[in-house]
């Protein structure tokens, strides 16, 4: 479902769960203020996208780790897809996450680029794919 003003508190919450540097709840009462943002209804799974010239990015997509493996985070990208307007949906995953990247790749995105100690880590760094997945076919001229 899509989030509101009033669970922004909830998603700070969830996201410090999801990831080492959570946002703070000020981030997602802008978030929720000017991005698509979706918290499932038992409040374990969320999805932030921004939309904008023409694309549309996923900055952040997580699960509680007491929920992975229920398929949460790829309904939500499913329910998403058709509210945007943007004709390719693209997001930068860890070249180390093998679960996010089975997923975007079961749900059809394609790797078109790599951007080399992106993500820093406790023992150093590690590279982002950038992934993209097109939501209407190209214009065909």
């Amino acid at each position: 479902m899509r989030a509101k003003l009033s669970d922004a508190a909830r998603l700070a919450s969830l996201h410090a769960a999801c990831f080492d540097k959570g946002w703070p709840e000020a981030d997602f009462v802008n978030h929720v203020e000017n991005d698509y943002v979706w918290i499932d209804d038992a409040g374990q799974s969320l999805l932030v996208i921004r939309e904008g010239g023409g694309q549309a990015e996923i900055l952040t997509l997580g699960t509680h780790p007491d929920a992975r493996g229920q398929g949460l985070a790829g309904h939500m990208i499913q329910e998403a897809m058709p509210e945007l307007e943007s004709p390719v949906l693209f997001l930068e995953v860890a070249e180390d996450n093998a679960s996010a990247i089975a997923l975007y790749n079961r749900l059809g995105f394609t790797p078109f680029g790599r951007r080399p100690n992106y993500y820093r880590r406790n023992d150093g760094r590690v590279a982002a794919i950038m992934m993209e997945k097109r939501l209407t076919p190209p214009d065909r001229a």
